[in-house]
Formats: C-alpha cells, sequence, structure tokens
C-alpha cells in the first residue's frame, strides 16, 4: 500500500509544482552574462558561443563607447530572476505565448531577442 501512494505521489508531482514547458530550439548549453537591466529590456552577453546574438551593440543608457558582441535582449524576463553581472547557464526555447508586461521605455536595445530558460 505505501509503495503504490509514493509512485502515485511521484507521478503527480510535476502537475504539482507547475513544471514550464516549452521546446529547446538549441540543444548546446549557453552561458551568458547580464550586461544591462532596465524597465523596458533585459541585455544579456553570451560568454561561449559567436553563433547568437548582435554584434557591435552599443549600451545607449551607460557612459562611454563600449560595445558588445554576441547580445540579445530576454522576451520572457518576467518569468526569469536575472540580476545585473550575474553570469548563468541557458538555453533558447520557442515561446508560445509571452505574457511579459515591460514599460514602454525605449532604451536601444538589441536588435535579436530570444526567450530562455535559466539552467541551475
Amino acid at each position: 500500500m505505501e509503495k503504490s501512494i509514493i509512485v502515485f505521489i511521484l507521478s503527480v508531482s510535476p502537475f504539482l509544482f507547475g513544471c514550464e514547458k516549452y521546446d529547446v530550439l538549441d540543444e548546446s548549453l549557453l552561458r551568458g552574462e547580464v550586461i544591462r537591466v532596465t524597465c523596458a529590456s533585459t541585455v544579456v552577453q553570451i560568454k561561449n558561443s559567436d553563433k547568437y546574438g548582435e554584434n557591435g551593440w552599443m549600451n545607449q543608457m551607460a557612459s562611454g563607447n563600449a560595445k558588445y558582441d554576441h547580445v540579445f535582449k530576454v522576451e520572457n524576463i518576467c518569468k526569469l530572476n536575472l540580476e545585473m553581472g550575474k553570469t548563468f547557464q541557458f538555453k533558447i526555447i520557442s515561446l508560445t505565448q509571452n505574457d511579459c508586461i515591460q514599460c514602454l521605455l525605449y532604451d536601444a536595445p538589441p536588435g535579436v531577442s530570444y526567450a530562455i530558460a535559466v539552467i541551475p
């Protein structure tokens, strides 16, 4: 009897804890660093691949003329907890619906944007 209860709990636990379903567009594990956070956008620089992102992007919200390569705007930022300077692992995913609300400030984000899933 106890075994059947444990099996039942384990089988329904993904539904109880609200696992998010998404399609992974790229199987490779990427590493990125958050280089800017505003109410309108979060910008990440990819550190271990030159396959993605925009090259030559300038952060017009900061002083100086620093240019960044392999950067993108995070599409699904309201689903994530990313802080300035944080380095993390992630995968690029496909969104079926983006219900993130962002302010209307135009902060000159990169032209490339991706939805991502953070991998612990």
